[in-house]
């Protein structure tokens, strides 16, 4: 079944977070491939209507919720993940099945 990997979180150091967006898209983008996924939101452009505002909201879709989770620890993503962990804060992360 179809799941999303759903993120949002504020940059709390911009230099350090270039070097994760754009720095290693190639990497977030490679490893989302490897497991089936496809990026579908990366932006921090949006219309809040409720709630607390974040700076970046990502969406990725994978094939499965497994899918999700083995790129979130894959070990080839991991240190683009420390980048994106160490450069923000207030962060949310959930996979959630299609309905």
């Amino acid at each position: 079944m179809t799941a999303y990997f759903v993120i949002t979180y504020d940059i709390t150091d911009p230099l350090k977070y270039a070097q994760y967006n754009p720095g290693s898209n190639h990497i977030t983008g490679s490893t989302v491939a490897k497991h089936g996924g496809e990026i579908i939101v990366a932006s921090n452009d949006v219309l809040r209507l409720h709630g607390a505002e974040t700076a970046m909201k990502v969406i990725i879709q994978f094939p499965s919720r497994e899918a999700a989770q083995a790129w979130d620890n894959d070990a080839d993503y991991a240190k683009a993940k420390a980048i994106r962990l160490a450069s923000t804060k207030n962060i949310n992360a959930f996979i959630v099945d299609k309905l």
